[in-house]
């Protein structure tokens, strides 16, 4: 019997946006992440509205930043889902979350050598049980945001400026409150 990696990306398909957010293509998320074509993600702050982050460690087969930690819960949008469909899919696939209001926050655009993203920002309050998803997610703990700040360097850059954006953009009282929904 071999190894196999349990992801499926390269039955997935994405659609590729410019730098508008218009889709313009759609690609497999293999092709996707080999020629680091622009493509939409959506980012789940998960919180449990007393000042601690959901931290999530990702396994070493992810196609992206495998083994780092993240802020931020969520993933690659597929070919014609709307943002808001993919943060509740990725936060039910990944963590168990399902039926609790999300908050939208707004969208952000992120680049680097190996990634250019339309990310769409969410957040939504969990206590647990989680429920992770063992291809994608090894171990999950709760952190401080200045924790995460102090261990920068072991987060994946886009979930470090989705959860700045989150912290920036909003204030402790609306954390958890569902705002206008976008598509």
């Amino acid at each position: 019997m071999t190894n196999q990696e349990p992801n499926t990306s390269a039955c997935e398909w994405v659609d590729i946006v410019n730098e508008e957010n218009e889709v313009i293509a759609q690609s497999s998320r293999q092709q996707m992440r080999a020629q680091n074509l622009r493509h939409r993600a959506s980012y789940i702050v998960v919180h449990d509205g007393m000042g601690n982050i959901l931290v999530q460690r990702r396994t070493e087969t992810k196609d992206f930043y495998p083994g780092w930690l993240d802020a931020t819960a969520g993933g690659v949008v597929q070919s014609g889902e709307n943002m808001l469909d993919s943060a509740r899919r990725e936060a039910e696939e990944e963590l168990g979350i399902a039926g609790v209001p999300f908050a939208e926050h707004g969208l952000f655009y992120f680049e680097e050598n190996n990634c250019r993203v339309w990310g769409a920002l969410f957040s939504c309050v969990s206590h647990g049980p989680f429920a992770l998803q063992e291809e994608e997610i090894d171990e999950v703990r709760w952190m401080k945001p200045e924790e995460i700040t102090a261990r920068c360097d072991e987060f994946t850059p886009d979930s470090l400026k989705a959860l700045s954006l989150w912290m920036s953009r909003n204030n402790e009282k609306d954390h958890g409150k569902p705002l206008s929904i976008m598509s």
